[in-house]
């Protein structure tokens, strides 16, 4: 039998009275534990099975874009439903937004960009958001087209990363309120900041029809 020294006894008889105090509290920590790593796994398990799913799902709605033959508008409804938060649900409203527009229902598109703008608002981050940025912009020319063109020079007014696309869509919004001057100042900034060849030329032309 092997024999312990005084400290070695100390110590035993600690380890032995913890447990017999805490046996049960270990027992839930360690259960705890492996309950954790094991929920960790069925969550990560259930998301990667989510992503699959939304984008096997969004790879119908494209087929059924490009096929009329399918119903696209019960399909886009799927993912708004099933996949609300993912960028496909985001995709999927953009394309509906351009729907509406060509059928004239602007109102129904201001709606859904709208509720984009609620869900990516830079409110909640510092951080620059391509989806609100193209939700921003979309906005601004739904409401120069309902009209509205002093709301849309308030909407891109209050978004904090003005682009060239921003800027020719302001200077849009004053040519219909007949802010000349000011429209070619935001024309001539949009032409400074745009590298497209083809958006230049447009913005071009809009100068040109302000005698620039």
């Amino acid at each position: 039998m092997v024999k312990l020294s005084s400290t070695e006894e100390e110590n035993t008889e600690f380890l032995a009275s913890l447990w017999q105090g805490y046996k049960y509290l270990l027992l839930l920590i360690v259960l705890g534990v492996v309950g954790g790593l094991v929920g960790w796994e069925a969550w990560n398990d259930n998301r990667a099975y989510k992503l699959q799913s939304s984008s096997d799902l969004y790879q119908s709605f494209l087929d059924s874009v490009d096929d009329k033959g399918l119903n696209e508008t019960e399909i886009a409804q799927k993912i708004l439903d099933n996949y609300p938060n993912t960028l496909y649900a985001d995709l999927v409203n953009f394309y509906l937004v351009q729907v509406n527009v060509e059928e004239s229902k602007l109102d129904e598109s201001e709606r859904i960009l709208k509720k984009i703008l609620e869900k990516h608002s830079s409110r909640w981050s510092d951080d620059y958001n391509p989806v609100e940025a193209t939700a921003t912009l979309r906005l601004a020319r739904v409401l120069i087209a309902k009209g509205s063109p002093l709301q849309a020079i308030e909407l891109i007014d209050g978004y904090p990363y003005i682009n060239g696309s921003l800027l020719e869509v302001k200077g849009d919004a004053q040519v219909e309120m007949s802010q000349f001057n000011e429209a070619k100042l935001n024309y001539l900034k949009a032409l400074e900041s745009t590298q497209n060849t083809s958006i230049k030329s447009l913005i071009k032309m809009k100068l040109a029809d302000l005698g620039e």
